[in-house]
């Protein structure tokens, strides 16, 4: 029996490791690596040879995007309907070839409002299973003249660079179309040259809303990129466009945690002439503040009975430029009440934020007790009617999923598949027993 149990026992356990070792294969499935040039089926840091021939070149708003690699690598994320990572693995660069627009200075990559998915959440990031894409083939997201990037679910950035190479006024935007984004740990947004790394405009910034389209929906933006590295301009809001049949109706929601901010932070729009309808919560923990903090940003407010909170916990204001009830030249309406809450800071920070502050309705120091909401918040519509020029307006903003869980290396570990811990489940006990018969009948024989 010894003899038979010396035979059986690295059978089974041999049974067991291939058990497990299917695990990460099949967890695997939904990472595809994306880079300018790149030859092969996205599996692996080869890239991904796109498709051609996917619209109409000669129809109005051209959608270019649709013969890119990373648009058809996210969209294969999209149709999965599962959680999924993009690595960039090289330079990704967006420009007027690569999205749509009827105006010669702009582009968008972007998707139809049907396309989005509430329920799902896609990881951008360069490190992945311990190769730093960043340091080996030079990845990033490069933003060149007029180009903007809209997302089509929820998304976490992480170990990635996302850079600017133009100088123009025109900007270049990363808009979360009313998904929840985090932008965590390692995301570094570089400025278009070194000389102008001071200016918050020389960055990509970010927005919560759509870029042009009228919709319905909450918005939730999280910036915790560590001190060291920088991002450009945050809004809550839309990005642009003016007019009443583009109001965005919704609650506006910016969380600083850390990483030095150069742009300004408004909890509205990025442009005067887009409104929003709906309350605004800016909330500071930690980071560098370089820029002006307004919580009513460029874009005013559709309804005069809206609130719009700044709530200071900590950060670094040495610098900041001010903290406002609104931004100067806003189009729309300010805030109906609007509140300054330094109650979670240390005395240090409310000083350093009062001295810079101006034109709140009230002001609560730090222990003090934080007044309860003058207004209820609006309600939104699942589906609102889209405009006459637009597509159909998207649904109400999905919950924020859970941020995939990462590495040691700093790269998205990919979650376990269902499917694989159901064979180990099914093969272990399997395994034993096929060798308990086996010992069994050693013995009886």
């Amino acid at each position: 029996m010894k003899r038979i149990a010396k035979f059986l026992l690295p059978v089974l356990a041999l049974v067991l490791i291939a058990a497990i070792c299917a695990i990460p294969a099949a967890a695997a499935d939904n990472v595809y690596f994306v880079k300018d040039g790149g030859a092969g089926d996205g599996t692996t840091d080869a890239g991904f040879t796109p498709t051609t021939g996917n619209y109409d070149t000669t129809a109005s708003n051209t959608p270019r995007q649709k013969d890119t690699a990373y648009y058809q690598l996210i969209n294969k994320i999209l149709q999965s309907g599962k959680d999924g990572t993009i690595v960039i693995c090289g330079p990704v660069k967006f420009d007027l070839s690569t999205g749509q627009s009827n105006n010669e200075s702009t582009r968008d990559v972007m998707w139809n409002f049907d396309e989005y998915k509430k329920d799902i959440t896609i990881t951008y990031t360069s490190v992945y299973n311990g190769v730093d894409y960043r340091a080996t083939n030079g990845a990033a997201m490069v933003f060149d003249f007029g180009s903007h990037v809209l997302l089509p679910s929820n998304s976490v950035f992480e170990n990635i660079t996302i850079s600017r190479t133009d100088n123009s006024s025109v900007d270049n935007y990363i808009c979360a179309c009313g998904h929840s984004v985090l932008f965590g740990k390692g995301t570094n947004f570089t400025p278009s040259t070194a000389d102008k790394a001071g200016e918050g405009t020389a960055y990509v910034g970010v927005c919560g809303g759509e870029r042009y389209r009228k919709a319905s929906t909450d918005t939730n933006i999280t910036v915790d990129i560590g001190d060291e590295n920088t991002i450009g301009a945050i809004y809550g809001g839309k990005h642009s466009v003016n007019g009443e049949n583009y109001v965005m109706t919704g609650n506006t929601n910016v969380t600083i945690k850390s990483g030095t901010v150069m742009g300004d932070i408004g909890g509205t729009a990025v442009r005067p002439a887009a409104l929003i309808d709906g309350d605004v919560t800016i909330t500071i923990e930690g980071g560098v503040i370089k820029g002006t903090v307004n919580a009513v940003g460029n874009g005013g407010i559709l309804s005069a009975d809206k609130t719009a909170k700044v709530i200071i916990k900590g950060g670094n204001f040495t610098d900041c430029l001010g903290v406002y009830d609104s931004a100067v030249g806003l189009t729309g309406n300010i805030a109906k009440y609007s509140l300054l809450d330094l109650s979670g800071a240390d005395a240090a920070t409310a000083k350093a934020v009062i001295d810079i502050a101006a034109g709140f309705n009230e002001t609560v120091q730090p222990g003090a007790g934080v007044p309860a909401d003058t207004t209820a918040a609006p309600v939104t519509t699942a589906n609102p009617t889209a405009d006459t020029t637009a597509a159909p307006a998207t649904t109400a903003a999905p919950a924020t999923t859970a941020a995939p869980a990462t590495s040691s290396q700093g790269s998205t570990a990919p979650a376990t598949d269902v499917t694989s811990i159901i064979v180990l489940a099914v093969l272990a006990p399997a395994a034993l027993a096929v060798a308990g018969v086996v010992i069994s009948k050693k013995i009886k024989d």
